[in-house]
């Protein structure tokens, strides 16, 4: 795909530009349901845009590069390929997202991560992101909603804002021997956002001092309990005994807290200074620890520089205390948080070490 050629393209201006090359030349629709997919107040808007981010007409796209009995009249999902700068590790992201898949929600397969967008008890509608050569694929459906939303939140959930080439060079130059032999071994490990900030916040508190695997159970028994098949928003919980589903009580409050401050609020939680202070007032609630503040800084605000250490995985690898795990840290900034990732492969890799040694 063809886009200006006078100035190289940011993020969000390719992402956006790949959506419009997709909504033009893979559907019939007319101007004005384009442009409402893709967040703008008017048709006009729509010939503006693509002429300033693909050099051409919408009218010239079509005619130029899509025979008309190729694009559909009533297309319910297009294929958009996903910006992504530098390394990529595939597998990690994949697998992180795997592991804490929630059931009926979320399908992860190989290298192909699926999520319901539909409501439960509609007709199910997913959405679709697999790697496609070296780069990533969205098979984005157009019946849920504006699709500029939807593809906002896969670039969150995938890492996609960040080079990964960067990132290495600073680890590289930066690291102790150990994390420098992890980064040579897998470039490109990006650390996964949240698709839904509240969502993600709530399964933060729920997976303090349990395992991955617990915090899902966790979060499966309240889709099951208070969502009816959806993971129950901030108006459901805040009124719900959390500690039922099993957890100490005060983590239970602590959600129930967290669920009416979002109510309350309106508070997006989606990435950037907002929901940082938003995360920072967390601290007053009894049952957010500074560990939970610091995971949701990792995956809802984004912070590439998030670090939580007093992690109880960071100390064991580290073989260190808290403090002396943030002065050690200082030489990975401004990328923290992949150094985090890191060191929790590391430790994945220990961890499947002994279940092997284990079973002989």
């Amino acid at each position: 795909m063809n886009t200006q050629s006078s100035r190289a393209l940011t993020f969000d201006e390719q992402l956006r530009a790949n959506l419009i090359h997709g909504l033009v030349t893979q559907t019939k629709l007319v101007a004005a349901d384009i442009a409402a997919h893709l967040g703008m107040a008017a048709p006009g808007d729509l010939l503006t845009e693509t002429r300033r981010l693909l050099g051409r007409s919408p009218t010239q796209l079509r005619v130029n590069q899509v025979p008309a009995s190729r694009r559909r009249a009533s297309a319910t999902a297009i294929r958009i390929d996903l910006p992504v700068t530098g390394a990529y590790h595939f597998e990690w992201v994949f697998d992180y997202l795997g592991a804490r898949a929630l059931q009926g929600i979320e399908e992860v397969q190989g290298r192909c991560y699926r999520r319901r967008v539909s409501k439960a008890g509609k007709p199910s509608v997913w959405l679709e992101v697999s790697q496609h050569g070296q780069g990533l694929q969205v098979l984005m459906p157009l019946n849920c909603g504006p699709a500029h939303g939807l593809l906002l939140r896969v670039a969150r959930l995938f890492d996609l804002r960040v080079d990964g080439d960067a990132i290495d060079q600073t680890l590289l130059g930066a690291s102790p021997d150990y994390l420098r032999q992890s980064v040579a071994e897998a470039p490109g490990l990006r650390v996964p956002g949240a698709w839904d900030g509240f969502e993600t916040a709530v399964r933060a508190v729920l997976g303090q001092q349990v395992s991955v695997a617990r915090g899902t159970e966790l979060a499966n028994r309240m889709i099951a309990a208070y969502g009816e098949g959806d993971f129950p928003g901030p108006n459901r919980l805040r009124y719900q005994e959390v500690a039922e589903l099993g957890m100490p009580g005060n983590r239970g409050k602590a959600i129930s807290t967290l669920a009416r401050w979002v109510d309350d609020t309106g508070h997006a939680l989606l990435e950037g200074h907002a929901s940082e202070s938003f995360v920072e007032g967390l601290g007053a609630i009894k049952g957010i620890g500074p560990w939970t503040q610091n995971y949701m800084r990792l995956r809802v605000v984004k912070d590439v520089n998030a670090f939580p250490h007093n992690d109880w995985v960071v100390l064991k690898q580290l073989k260190t205390t808290p403090a002396r795990a943030l002065k050690l840290a200082e030489c990975w900034c401004p990328w923290r948080a992949y150094a985090l990732m890191h060191i929790w492969r590391l430790a994945g890799l220990r961890r499947e070490v002994s279940r092997q040694h284990r079973g002989q």
